[in-house]
């Protein structure tokens, strides 16, 4: 099977399970002779901040000359984004190929778009055997497909409300799908949480008898934004400092979250002010000087917070690019950002999710909206006149990515 025939073929599959129920892909990796036994996995679930914190933990295992396995949700521009080894993509040869056995197997099964890439990613690395593997959950964690391997350790991100259809209406009950990626024996560090969140995740390590690691009980982080560039941070409880390449605030506690993880992994050079320095996460706070733009992934109210914080706290001014999808809170998202901006943009987007910027329009009451028919009309109208920030939806900076990529040689750059 060529390429281009295995992604018709997965995107003519559902892209949520039809019943959440994790019999399908125990029956699948029987099927495929348990690709997911003897690999190192370092599990990561939580509303806001898997991917930074993984890109940090992975920037610190590279520094150990370890080789690092990725597999993260969603892609920003080609599905072979998801899953990588030391930052570079699985082949499109290798992804045809691996669906192709995959699909052979398993087609009787009724598996989902996820369910499906999670097991080319299990296939890929079983033949591959990186040292480790960033392996970060689809939705929640009691039921996601990612569930079936049994990690060296897990981490538990910030909670949020997201996803609130298929995992709970309340904080709760989202901490509480997501704690089962906790397994027995195993280790777990948990960010610091809103609403005593912990104690769902105290409960549960007590329960499989796994070693918890609190993120709060090293507090506090002494965080030196430095603009657009990267900041400084250290964790005095732990005598460590160095350079955080991440932009945002809120990075802080997700190196934190990644520091105490390699601790936990054994990592040798944990003092090293250059531990982080090679992180890089892209489409989250990321600045093309080139373009004088800054694009964001900000999809709910919590990611939304972070943004407009570091906003606030550098003082930015200038226009805004603003889509997102209707599954979303995007009531909150406006009233966080409306005041803000000279003026906002409002591209239609290519997606049967998104919100209509007619709609939008309507809930802006402090800031001028222009309706844009696509986004690289918003780009045109807006690029070159001023500071220039893109959030709302991880959709939209794909696209905002794509357009980078194909209209500017960027090559020639300096970014």
């Amino acid at each position: 099977m060529e390429f281009k025939e295995a992604i018709i073929k997965l995107n003519e599959s559902q892209h949520f399970p039809r019943n959440a129920t994790l019999s399908r892909m125990k029956e699948a990796i029987e099927r495929l002779n348990h690709p997911e036994k003897n690999l190192n996995f370092i599990h990561i679930a939580g509303t806001n901040g898997k991917g930074s914190v993984g890109a940090l933990i992975k920037a610190g295992l590279k520094r150990e000359k370890k080789s690092v396995g990725s597999f993260v949700s969603p892609h920003l521009i080609d599905i072979t984004e998801r899953i990588t080894i030391n930052n570079k993509q699985i082949s499109k040869e290798d992804f045809a190929l691996i669906y192709t056995e995959v699909f052979s197997k398993t087609s009787d099964i009724d598996l989902s778009f996820f369910e499906q890439l999670t097991l080319i990613a299990l296939v890929y690395f079983a033949e591959k055997k990186p040292d480790y593997i960033i392996w970060e959950t689809g939705l929640g964690g009691r039921l996601d497909a990612t569930t079936v391997v049994a990690p060296l350790i897990s981490i538990i991100t910030p909670i949020g409300l997201d996803h609130t259809k298929f995992l709970g209406e309340d904080l709760y009950s989202i901490a509480k799908e997501k704690s089962f990626i906790i397994k027995p024996k195993t280790s777990v560090v948990v960010a610091p949480q809103r609403d005593g969140l912990e104690d769902i995740f105290l409960e549960r390590a007590k329960t499989v008898g796994a070693k918890i690691t609190l993120a709060k009980d090293f507090l506090p982080i002494d965080l030196k934004m430095n603009g657009l560039s990267p900041a400084f941070v250290s964790f005095p409880k732990l005598k460590f400092q160095g350079v955080l390449p991440l932009l945002g605030r809120h990075q802080g506690t997700n190196a934190l979250c990644a520091y105490l993880a390699l601790r936990e992994l054994g990592v040798r050079e944990l003092n090293s002010f250059e531990l982080f320095s090679k992180a890089y996460w892209p489409g989250r706070l990321q600045y093309f000087p080139f373009l004088d733009l800054l694009v964001d992934g900000a999809h709910n109210e919590q990611a939304m917070e972070s943004f407009m914080n570091f906003w606030k706290e550098e003082r930015l001014a200038g226009k805004l690019i603003f889509a997102t999808m209707g599954d979303k809170d995007y009531f909150t998202m406006v009233k966080q950002i409306d005041g803000y901006f000279e003026k906002v943009y409002l591209p239609k987007m290519n997606n049967k999710r998104a919100v209509a910027p007619e709609t939008l329009t309507k809930l802006f009451k402090k800031t001028p909206c222009i309706i844009c028919e696509n986004l690289e009309e918003a780009l045109e109208l807006s690029v070159g006149k001023g500071f220039l920030a893109l959030v709302g939806s991880l959709y939209l900076v794909g696209e905002c990515l794509t357009i980078i990529e194909h209209k500017i040689d960027i090559k020639k750059r300096s970014y």
